[in-house]
């Protein structure tokens, strides 16, 4: 019986001490994605679909047809992005996509940091997002990809 015991007050003791570090590493998923800003589109699509193998998971297009983004799944929860230039734009890396379970307690916990963010908002993609600048002008967005999300959808229909 004693023993029991013992086993018991260590899982206790173990859950309180390891909780909170828990919770902090699991306050954000991983890598989402890369925005890319390409200048040529369409070639752009033939190396990452035809020489890198990736499959498209999904374009949202403007209201003229031609493409605001397209989403390439590498793996089940990992994209790249790529977005057609815009005038004045100069092409290549534009952010890096963060996944998070709960946009709202990530953005309580950033303005817990001291750093300014705006309130979530929903993408084209019907996610929920952030955006804030590390100290290095990289563009950051933390993401929340609810059931709707076409990211959700994508992810959900991995095989």
């Amino acid at each position: 019986m004693r023993s029991v015991v013992l086993f018991v007050a260590g899982l206790v003791a173990g859950a309180v001490l390891v909780g909170p570090s828990l919770a902090q590493v699991g306050r954000t998923h991983g890598l989402n994605h890369v925005g890319i800003s390409v200048a040529h589109y369409d070639e752009a699509m033939a190396f990452y679909t035809g020489a890198l193998g990736l499959r498209e998971a999904y374009t949202i297009r403007r209201p003229d047809g031609g493409p605001l983004l397209t989403y390439l799944q590498l793996n089940r929860d990992t994209f790249i992005e790529l977005i057609p230039v815009q005038p004045g734009q100069t092409p290549g890396i534009t952010h890096l996509g963060i996944e998070v379970g709960d946009i709202d307690a990530e953005v309580a916990a950033i303005r817990a940091s001291g750093t300014e963010v705006a309130d979530p908002g929903l993408t084209p993609a019907n996610a929920r997002f952030v955006r804030l600048t590390d100290l290095e002008g990289v563009q950051i967005e933390v993401m929340e990809f609810g059931p709707e999300s076409l990211q959700r959808k994508a992810m959900d229909a991995w095989r």
